[in-house]
């Protein structure tokens, strides 16, 4: 019993962690603009896994054998990839603008659409996100952990705390959003907001990136 409780605790701060990444500003400003156009609450939160498991299936593929091998990804690359995912940002914000345009009504994604194809978007997403990250959280878990096990153990509980932080925060919003989809007006202003705050937080990510921040 004694040497479950650091363990535990162990697993526990591995998913933790990996919530708390998915809150960061990048992720919830591109899952916003994916849920302005859910139908439902049930929609917003299959979004956000969706979401999850793309980050988590990046994070487990291409940060898992840089923990097992113990290479690191080269700057260049990962500059590249911060950007790209900056540059996203602008995108997605710009195409939520132009389909919740003040003069029009409030787009919804269309029930008709087959499930996987409806999941698509966000899924890509995360995965952009998780090919970014895997660099440097490969990087942490190499330098933290003394086994390989271990090492993939933590990644492995990091990025299931991924999926659980999106999907918690889905739930936490849908049911807000839903309510307020009822009204065209503040639905559209939401969108709206949506779309503008991706474009902001992308831009501030790739100059930020650019200049060599953190």
């Amino acid at each position: 019993m004694t040497s479950m409780g650091p363990a535990l605790l162990a697993g526990l701060t591995g998913v933790v962690q990996g919530a708390r990444h998915a809150l960061e500003p990048d992720h919830v400003t591109a899952v916003a603009t994916v849920m302005v156009e859910a139908p439902s609450p049930r929609r917003g939160i299959f979004y956000a896994a969706c979401w999850g498991l793309g980050h988590a299936s990046m994070l487990l593929f291409v940060a898992g054998p840089l923990v097992v091998l113990r290479v690191e990804v080269p700057d260049t690359l990962t500059t590249i990839l911060e950007v790209c995912v900056g540059a996203m940002l602008v995108y997605l914000g710009v195409r939520t603008l132009r389909m919740h345009r003040a003069a029009a009504p409030p787009v919804r994604d269309a029930k008709a659409q087959p499930l996987h194809v409806r999941g698509r978007r966000p899924f890509v997403i995360g995965v952009m996100h998780g090919l970014a990250g895997s660099g440097a959280l490969a990087a942490l878990i190499a330098l933290g952990s003394p086994t390989i096990a271990s090492g993939m153990a933590a990644l492995t509980l990091y990025a299931l705390g991924t999926v659980v932080g999106m999907v918690a925060l889905a739930a936490a919003a849908g049911p807000v959003l839903a309510r307020v989809g009822r009204l065209p007006k503040v639905a559209t202003v939401i969108a709206q907001v949506a779309g503008a705050g991706s474009i902001i937080v992308g831009v501030l990510w790739v100059a930020r990136t650019l200049a060599g921040g953190e």
